[in-house]
């Protein structure tokens, strides 16, 4: 019976012998990617350091053969693969920088000598735990996403036969913590007269932004890159075209994509909305197309303004209000108008209407205008 064939990437028995006086050498077969084995031989002044060498350039064998992912594959090597692969399927520039954070902040320096062969269940789970542990959920679901497409990528140049991240627990948020919730009607006029008196928001031009948000809906980078080209003052609707990103050396970045193929959505606006939008034009249009520009009319980084809510919330009152509050309170108030899931999802720019439903509300049902419904919950506030 012959012997068994090797899988590919992997290697056979070592045999070392001396060939000189103070010199050695190792040789094994090598099963490469186009499944032929070959002959793989280095030398040493010993024993040891001869297979030594041979091991060592066992683990980098087919990086110059054509770039060929294998087995052996280093997940420091195939991080930047994953990334490069994103990059020519012309993934947006917010969608490369998110996963480029997960490899080089977390995965290359905990797991980068990891070969793909040896990227298990366990190991990987042990990870993702460590993460969630020391830098929170959401730094852990990105990783396991990020895991998730370099593994994929894997299976797919046949390095692996199955994605492992497939066998490891989704992350979940942890008991007693909630992210941010929406305000009780009852409690908005207090909010808003606060927020209006912020000097700290005054002196940013940031309160209409909120008043904005709060009126649409839209995620905090949308609202920050909204431009005039995208309203129709006419049929009072403003388009979700872009979010505002920051892109390590180019800073923020208006990319002309939104977060996902669902939050791209005209939406109905509030008349009072509109005319805030209006009078904002007006007052910028000689310096700038953009409606919520920083005081220096350049692009606004939603990263601070969430930073500048943070600031002052325990000194409004409202210790747990965020940018995202002012997302879920639209929710609410459309939930409470009667209006549907799928109608809901459609305003909020998601794709699932579950996960409005399961997110931002309760129960859901009827079928109301948006707009219209907005209008009516906000009459006095803006």
């Amino acid at each position: 019976m012959g012997r068994p064939r090797l899988e590919i990437g992997t290697y056979g028995t070592i045999h070392v012998a001396q060939t000189t006086a103070g010199s050695w050498r190792a040789r094994t077969r090598y099963r490469f990617a186009d499944g032929k084995s070959r002959q793989v031989e280095r030398s040493g002044t010993s024993r040891a350091k001869a297979e030594t060498a041979l091991k060592k350039a066992l683990l980098t064998i087919e990086d110059s053969q054509g770039g060929e992912l294998t087995p052996s594959t280093t997940l420091r090597q195939l991080g930047q693969r994953f990334l490069a692969h994103k990059r020519d399927l012309e993934r947006s520039d917010g969608t490369i920088e998110t996963y480029g954070y997960a490899v080089t902040a977390h995965i290359t320096p905990r797991l980068g000598d990891l070969t793909v062969a040896e990227a298990k269940p366990d190991r990987l789970q042990k990870f993702l735990n460590t993460v969630h542990k020391e830098s929170g959920p959401g730094a852990a679901k990105n990783c396991r996403s990020t895991l998730s497409g370099m593994m994929a990528l894997a299976v797919s140049n046949g390095a692996a036969p199955r994605n492992p991240v497939r066998d490891i627990e989704r992350i979940s948020q942890p008991k007693g913590k909630r992210g941010s919730s929406a305000i009780e009607p009852q409690d908005l006029p207090d909010l808003m007269k606060k927020l209006r008196a912020a000097p700290s928001l005054i002196e940013q031009d940031t309160v209409e932004l909120f008043e904005f948000m709060l009126a649409s809906g839209w995620r905090v980078g949308e609202a920050c890159a909204l431009d005039v080209g995208s309203i129709d003052f006419d049929a009072e609707t403003a388009e979700v075209e872009a979010t505002n990103v920051r892109v390590t050396g180019r800073g923020i970045v208006r990319q002309a994509v939104p977060k996902t193929e669902s939050a791209w959505r005209v939406t109905p606006l509030p008349r009072p909305t509109m005319d805030l939008l209006r009078r904002r034009h007006e007052r910028l249009k000689d310096d700038t197309t953009l409606l919520f520009p920083t005081v220096l009319m350049r692009l606004r980084d939603p990263s601070n303004t969430q930073r500048e809510l943070r600031d002052i919330r325990e000194g409004l009152g409202y210790p747990q209000l965020s940018t995202h509050t002012f997302r879920k309170t639209a929710a609410t108030m459309l939930d409470r108008a009667g209006m549907s899931a799928a109608e809901i999802a459609a305003y909020l720019g998601h794709a699932n209407p579950s996960m409005t439903q399961d997110v931002y509300m309760n129960t859901l049902k009827g079928d109301t205008r948006a707009g219209s419904v907005m209008q009516a919950q906000l009459s006095g506030l803006i």
